[in-house]
């Protein structure tokens, strides 16, 4: 083995080979060729070096490897040593992500390429199951990132998407560019296209741009900024707008042609921590929704965590404090009515403060109280609105008896509070109420081992009983109408609660069934019994058998019932429920009935493939209400999902079912792209 140095002034070139031939001005190379150049390890077949023109020349199965794990594969690589520029022709290259590329030529200057007409793809080289072709690059493999030109994507040699330009990282780094689209089509509002713009601000924060065209409605725009300001909280917003066409409105009959919001959502879990005494907590909680209909959602293709696809959209602020004795708190809460013309006459709640004490000793360990602090203020533009603060403080002796067998506690429960009407004339704009409660309870808590299992047994029996009130300066039912709309105060009937809680163990803790069944007797009702609580379940293996319902005394008829009957293995879970609700007389005119069976199952076939699906149907209507059918298909390079489904989607009018296909292809390590289809 023969080694040649070749010197220059960026550095040295070291060639090894078996057979080395040198002139005054060329040195040839052959048999087990060895270049050591920069930070890279090249083997060829033959190497030539002009020593005038420092140019270095390698042919014959030349591969190139980086010390990041890159490999470069070519036939006929040329390396310019004093600029440390190199020509390839042919160039393989494999990153250390699985990532190949193919060009016909390239040219590399640092760690910068500029690559001729080019095949990119993370699936097998010999059959690729996806590929993206280009007619020209550019790519930094220091910061892992390309830009690519007149690109296509086949799959199965079947084109899906063109682009003139994409940017993208080939590394799991955030880097700004293009997303993957989305695309769609529904019968209302024609063919519909999304293309992400990512903005990698920094590593602490990124913006995201979504602008939308839908083709027989009209052009909208939605941006997301997410960040994380310390390394306890982090937040996002988000503003959209959309527009619907003069056309699409009268067609649709739609009251809006502008559809705007903005969202935001905050979480801390320290907030003034270093502010605060030895030993609290504080932390902050911000979720809201400000939007002119609820099409504002609907036009979104992902949803942040919100009050719901709802007409009424809830905003909210928590801020917390706490400690082992003490809790304070400050919640405010704004809601918009998105089925009304405007929102004057929605009760806000802004703000309500909350001071509690935890449960504590008091003269004696037996005798325990606690305090609850709330004002609230119920505030609206038109109506009456209400600022009240009020007091809660229960207080409890409880005792033992017969070895701790018999538990008895003694209880009463003190309230008082004050409320003030404003935004209008009242006879009387204020009101006062104070009330006790009495509470006896009788309670046990049993445990017993068997040889198989153990037993936790949990009776009791509370009697409650109304104690004395006062109502100053009238009785509640003499205020006014508007006034009494905003609250309600009064003693509870006189009732006993009996409570019967059971729970089977095995011997290693694993519990195997519990019921919980309650029931309340009131002596002063014409039907004293009020409804039969039970709740239960039994877990047998990797089975779930569950049941709540509530039977009603009063008109013999079951009020409602919920049963579930689940299974889940490692490579499927079914579960089949049913949810039985009946109006009864007693019922609030708002309460809708139910009488619906629930299937749910996924499956796993192999590690490739899995299957998702469930369906409600209503056994009143002898029809489905919503159902979907889905799955995935998963491999190294590439995944697909892909679902049916029927929807009940809320509308400014009302709500609708929408009838929906939806696809998405995720090419692996670039993200997917979506189609779908509603109706």
């Amino acid at each position: 083995m023969q080694t040649v140095y070749a010197a220059h002034e960026k550095g040295k070139i070291e060639v090894t080979a078996k057979h080395l031939e040198s002139t005054k001005t060329t040195v040839k190379a052959t048999e087990g060729v060895v270049v050591y150049y920069q930070d890279s390890v090249i083997k060829a077949e033959s190497a030539s070096y002009n020593k005038s023109t420092k140019i270095l020349t390698l042919d014959g199965k030349v591969e190139m490897i980086g010390y990041r794990g890159t490999k470069e594969h070519t036939d006929h690589m040329k390396i310019h040593t004093g600029t440390k520029e190199i020509d390839f022709d042919q160039l393989f290259f494999v990153s250390q992500n699985d990532i190949w590329l193919f060009s016909d030529k390239a040219h590399r200057s640092e760690s910068n390429y500029t690559l001729g007409q080019s095949v990119l793809s993370s699936c097998d080289i010999n059959d690729p199951l996806w590929k993206m072709v280009f007619s020209h690059s550019h790519y930094d493999r220091d910061e892992k990132y390309m830009k690519v030109y007149d690109a296509k994507v086949y799959f199965w040699d079947i084109p899906i998407f063109y682009t003139p330009y994409m940017a993208f990282s080939t590394d799991n780094k955030r880097s700004s560019g293009l997303l993957f689209p989305m695309f769609g089509y529904t019968a209302e509002e024609g063919f519909v296209y999304e293309q992400p713009v990512f903005w990698a601000i920094s590593p602490s924060m990124d913006l995201e741009f979504n602008p939308q065209i839908r083709t027989d409605r009209s052009l909208g725009l939605y941006s997301t900024f997410r960040f994380v300001d310390s390394d306890h909280s982090s937040g996002k917003l988000r503003a959209g707008y959309f527009r619907d066409s003069t056309d699409y409105q009268s067609r649709e009959n739609t009251k809006d042609l502008n559809h705007y919001g903005l969202e935001f959502l905050y979480d801390s879990s320290r907030v003034f921590q270093a502010f605060l005494p030895k030993g609290f907590t504080d932390g902050l909680y911000v979720n809201t929704t400000f939007l002119t209909d609820i099409d504002y959602l609907n036009l979104q293709r992902t949803h942040l965590q919100h009050f719901g696809l709802t007409p009424l959209q809830e905003s909210k602020l928590n801020y917390f404090l706490y400690d082992n004795d003490y809790y304070g708190g400050v919640n405010a809460k704004y809601f918009i009515d998105t089925r009304k013309e405007h929102n004057d006459d929605t009760v806000q709640i802004l703000p309500s403060v909350q001071l509690h004490k935890y449960l504590d000793h008091f003269l004696w360990d037996n005798l325990t109280y606690s305090a609850d602090l709330h004002v609230n203020h119920f505030y609206r533009e038109r109506g009456a609105t209400l600022k009240q603060a009020e007091l809660k403080v229960p207080l409890e002796f409880t005792t033992s008896f017969f070895n701790d067998f018999l538990n008895i506690s003694v209880g009463e429960e003190f309230y008082y509070s004050k409320f003030f009407f404003g935004n209008g004339s009242y006879e009387h704009d204020s009101f006062q109420y104070y009330s006790s409660i009495h509470k006896v309870k009788l309670f046990t808590d049993l445990t017993k081992k068997y040889d198989d299992f153990i037993h936790v047994l949990q009776p009791s029996v509370e009697y409650v009983r109304p104690g004395n009130e006062n109502e100053q300066p009238v009785k509640f039912d003499n205020l006014g109408a508007e006034q009494k709309k905003l609250f309600a105060v009064g003693l509870p009937e006189e009732q006993y609660r009996i409570g019967f809680n059971q729970y089977f163990y095995t011997r290693g803790t694993q519990l195997k069934f519990f019921q919980r069944l309650y029931q309340t007797y009131y002596p002063n009702r014409e039907y004293a019994w009020a409804d039969l609580e039970n709740e239960m379940q039994y877990n047998w293996k990797k089975w779930q058998f569950y049941n709540n319902l509530a039977y009603s005394y009063e008109f013999g008829k079951l009020r409602e019932s919920s049963s579930r009957i689940s299974l889940s293995e490692s490579d499927y879970f079914f579960s089949l429920g049913h949810t039985y609700k009946k109006k009864l007389p007693d019922d609030a005119s708002s309460f809708v009935p139910a009488n619906d069976l629930l299937f749910g199952f996924g499956y796993t076939l192999n590690q490739r493939v899995k299957f998702n699906g469930g369906l409600t149907y209503s056994i009143d209507k002898k029809a489905s209400t919503q159902w979907r059918f889905g799955g995935k298909y998963q491999q190294d390079c590439w995944s697909m999902d892909a679902s049916v489904r029927q929807d009940i989607t809320p509308r400014p009018t009302g709500s609708t079912k929408v009838n929906s296909f939806y696809i998405q292809l995720n090419f692996i390590p670039f993200g997917g792209v979506s189609t779908g289809d509603a109706k």
